[in-house]
């Protein structure tokens, strides 16, 4: 039997990821900030198949020692981990900075999950095989269009959040990217996911433009079930199906996408990734 972590398990597209994996027989790690919240979504999931594992773990991916305690349970706890899939993420409703300086949700969505998957690792090595190897799946988002590296790490105080959104999307791709340059060789895939846009919480309290767009559009926004499917595909499906030279692409419905951003290139994803490093 498998196991998968998903960070962001509680609600919308991490809630429906999880349902959908548990009923394909997958034990799951619900990595959740809020325990209130990922013990009611512990309950429906393990309504949805009663056979699987579900564990509930807590942790707060804009603070790092959260995320560390919250790995070393993880390797205390479990011998195996085949998928580790970084979900969460938000659109802050105002501009805050971390103690670090750098932009709240960039931290938390590229930074926090950057340090949880470095410290999977080895236990993702370890469960992996040459014939079905460890997946790391990252949510991206067609909003890495509006990224700019030249803003990463930066503090600036007049940054919208659409923009900050915009950054925080086009560093999970480039992550995802480099990810799957860095484990080459070792059983180890990697991918980023643009789910379409999805009818969820996400983005409820968002000021300005970017809430007034999010209302508008909303009837005519996927459920989180389909927004789901391309991150389903990608844990679950065969290597064969998804194709071994998309090891480290972007994806949308399934399918392997070109990307449209000139700071997407192998320069700007090694570059991020040494960034980062700072921070382990």
């Amino acid at each position: 039997m498998k196991t998968a972590l998903i960070t962001g398990a509680n609600s919308g597209l991490g809630l429906a990821t999880a349902r959908a994996l548990a009923q394909r027989s997958v034990n799951l790690i619900l990595l959740c900030r809020s325990e209130r919240k990922g013990r009611e979504a512990q309950l429906s999931i393990q309504q949805a198949n009663p056979a699987v594992r579900v564990d509930l773990i807590t942790a707060d991916l804009a603070d790092l020692a959260s995320v560390r305690r919250a790995t070393v349970q993880v390797r205390e706890q479990y011998d195996t981990l085949n998928v580790l899939i970084n979900n969460a993420g938000y659109t802050p409703a105002r501009i805050e900075f971390t103690p670090e300086g750098i932009e709240k949700s960039f931290f938390a969505s590229h930074i926090g999950h950057f340090v949880l998957t470095h410290e999977l690792l080895d236990l993702l090595k370890k469960s992996a095989t040459a014939t079905e190897p460890a997946r790391v799946v990252t949510l991206s988002s067609a909003a890495y269009l509006g990224g700019r590296t030249s803003r990463f790490f930066r503090r600036i105080e007049t940054l919208s959040p659409t923009l900050a959104y915009c950054d925080d999307k086009l560093a999970n791709l480039l992550f995802a990217k480099e990810l799957a340059k860095r484990t080459a060789g070792q059983n180890i895939v990697s991918y980023s996911v643009h789910p379409g846009a999805v009818k969820t919480n996400f983005g409820a309290d968002t000021p300005g433009f970017l809430g007034k767009v999010f209302a508008l559009v909303g009837p005519l926004m996927r459920t989180p079930e389909r927004g789901a499917e391309t991150s389903i595909f990608l844990a679950s499906a065969p290597l064969k199906a998804i194709g071994e030279r998309n090891n480290g692409a972007y994806f949308a419905d399934s399918r392997p996408k070109t990307t449209y951003n000139g700071d997407i290139t192998d320069e700007k994803a090694a570059w991020l990734w040494e960034k980062s490093l700072v921070y382990l």
